[in-house]
């Protein structure tokens, strides 16, 4: 490269290592994203909208060389993860390319995780540290959707069915997984930036409670799966918890909490008991049409139209008649087939697969597998930071890892820059491996 271009080093200047970047640009950039995060549960569209803001920011501050892009994408790790991002647009093109077909809707959330690989360069590249900023905006956050559902006259007109909340742009699956993401994050973040104070670490916990409140009232199970999988890591990861003798006492920590919450909640005992009822009926010849019933018959559709058509898939113009194909005709009921045909495979990997064949595998296994690597490593980190921003990081995978198995988590929009702007907001302080 030629001297007069700004090396990464004069770059890294421009912020203070382990804390937020001191340029007056940077600092607008990042208390708007601060603001994303804070009202994200409350505004149609604000996270959308302000991922577009943040996108054109970043990449008029690369066009203008005040980040050195070419010197961040020479990391190979920078690289996996810009391609992770990159892979679900691919495929979505690629597919309709090979299939003759264009259907533009089918590109909306992909282009918002193709947008956030941009703002991830801009981020390694400047050092952007939101860690700190990120202590207030998630506790903010969770507790403003909190008070809105719980004491907010008005809020009831939105809930579902049996008393499951909702907000008027949020159903109560994808209510569940994203505020408890928001809520273990606020509890991740206690002490991630040094000692906190006692006001600062109580509103931690507080939002890491209410975002459980939040999820139970939801009814939603897919919110519920990850509770113990991220309690576990909290506990095996943050807490310290290194000898066998206290992993497994861990593990029976939360093993003995879920039994209580399962025993002491109705709206749990009933979602979990009708949930084991579905499945015991599925296999054993009862009713097919329960909840999880209708989603194993979606995952086994799903599976054998991959096999018939594994290369790429069946498409995105319409669906394939279930009824003309015996093996799904086997187990073909008419609200199975209306569920297949208006709402999806509810499973994020089966969905892409029967669609784009191995292409939609592989981007899924790229845009979950790589972050999830690369915060792996930055967990073990010798670097606090880094550390912090690691399991950060994980809690982002691992909640829309296990939301997956039951529901698409990037076929609405919003929910695809949420994913998109995490990955990018904590990887950019995890790849900062400076120790100053």
């Amino acid at each position: 490269m030629s001297s007069s271009k700004p090396s990464i080093v004069q770059s890294q200047a421009c912020a203070t290592a382990g804390s937020v970047a001191t340029t007056q640009p940077d600092k607008a950039m990042l208390v708007l994203l601060a603001l994303t995060f804070a009202v994200y549960f409350l505004a149609r569209g604000w996270l959308n909208a302000a991922l577009v803001l943040i996108w054109v920011f970043c990449l008029v501050q690369i066009a203008l060389g005040h980040c050195p892009v070419r010197e961040v994408l020479s990391d190979k790790t920078a690289r996996w993860l810009v391609g992770a991002l990159a892979a679900p647009i691919v495929a979505v093109a690629a597919v309709q390319l090979l299939r003759q077909e264009f259907v533009p809707k089918y590109f909306d959330a992909p282009l918002r995780l193709l947008l956030s690989a941009a703002i991830l360069l801009y981020f390694v590249a400047r050092r952007v540290n939101f860690l700190r900023l990120a202590e207030f905006a998630f506790p903010v956050g969770v507790l403003l959707c909190a008070g809105y559902l719980f004491f907010w006259p008005g809020a009831g007109k939105y809930f579902w069915t049996f008393g499951r909340v909702a907000t008027y742009f949020m159903d109560p699956l994808t209510l569940a997984t994203h505020i408890t993401i928001a809520g273990f994050i606020s509890l991740f973040l206690v002490d991630a930036s040094g000692r906190d104070p006692l006001w600062l670490k109580s509103l931690k916990y507080l939002a890491f409670v209410a975002a459980l409140a939040v999820s139970i009232a939801t009814g939603s199970r897919s919110g519920w799966v990850m509770i113990p999988l991220l309690v576990s890591l909290w506990l095996i990861g943050v807490k310290g918890a290194k000898s066998t003798r206290q992993v497994l006492l861990s593990v029976l920590a939360v093993s003995v909490a879920c039994f209580a919450l399962y025993w002491g909640s109705d709206v749990v005992h009933v979602r979990v008991a009708k949930g084991l009822q579905d499945v015991v009926e599925y296999f054993s010849g009862g009713d097919k049409d329960t909840s999880l019933g209708i989603r194993i018959s979606l995952l086994r559709a799903n599976w054998i139209l991959f096999l018939k058509s594994p290369l790429y898939g069946w498409g995105f113009e319409g669906v394939p008649a279930l009824s003309s194909i015996p093996e799904v005709a086997a187990f073909l009921t008419p609200l199975f087939e209306s569920f297949f045909v208006r709402s999806g495979g509810h499973n994020e990997i089966m969905q892409s697969m029967m669609r784009m064949g191995i292409l939609g595998l592989a981007s899924r296994l790229l845009v979950f597998g790589v972050p999830l690597v690369v915060f792996a490593q930055a967990a073990r980190s010798s670097l606090a930071r880094r550390r912090s921003a690691g399991y950060l990081g994980l809690i982002v995978v691992i909640g829309y890892l296990t939301a997956s198995a039951s529901m698409e988590v990037f076929n609405l929009i919003y929910a695809a820059s949420f994913y998109g702007l995490l990955v990018a907001t904590f990887a950019g302080v995890a790849l900062d491996k400076n120790p100053t």
